[in-house]
């Protein structure tokens, strides 16, 4: 009888390219550097009389929700991404340049770009309050608004 020709070398270098894979894998992963989420690592875990300190330490409160970034001018009520790319052209990057306009000022930036329909009148007061970080005073103004104006 003859024997079977087929040679193991297909699974033996299936086998090591599995194995290059996950190495280089493992590599990849230990070198990421994991966000923290506000979490503590006190400097010694161990006082000098030998006992045990809290491995982690929280923060007093967690958050709860993500922070809109400090460019990102959607978190206004009235702007939408049409108008934030209009905006950012005319040199409004961050929350605290549009704080510091006024609406006379958005209004030609507006009407330059062709928006004749927006109304920025409330929109330096939201931005005042999102870039102070007063997300829940911005909530309670944006419940009155509709479309950016006092509803």
């Amino acid at each position: 009888m003859a024997e079977d020709s087929r040679s193991n070398v297909p699974y033996g270098a299936f086998t090591v390219l599995i194995v290059f894979l996950a190495g280089i894998l493992a590599l990849i992963l230990r070198s990421r550097r994991w966000p923290t989420y506000g979490v503590h690592l006190p400097p010694s875990t161990v006082n000098e009389d030998k006992t045990p300190v809290r491995a982690i330490l929280l923060p007093e409160t967690m958050p709860t929700g993500t922070l809109p970034a400090p460019d990102d001018l959607t978190v206004i009520e009235g702007i939408g991404p049409k108008i934030a790319a209009v905006l950012k052209v005319a040199g409004f990057h961050r929350l605290e340049q549009l704080a510091k306009a006024t609406p006379n000022e958005l209004k030609r930036v507006l009407t330059s770009a062709g928006n004749r329909i927006a109304n920025p009148a409330t929109w330096p007061e939201q931005a005042k309050l999102a870039a102070a970080g007063k997300f829940d005073d911005l909530r309670a103004l944006q419940a009155k608004l509709k479309a950016g104006r006092a509803a």
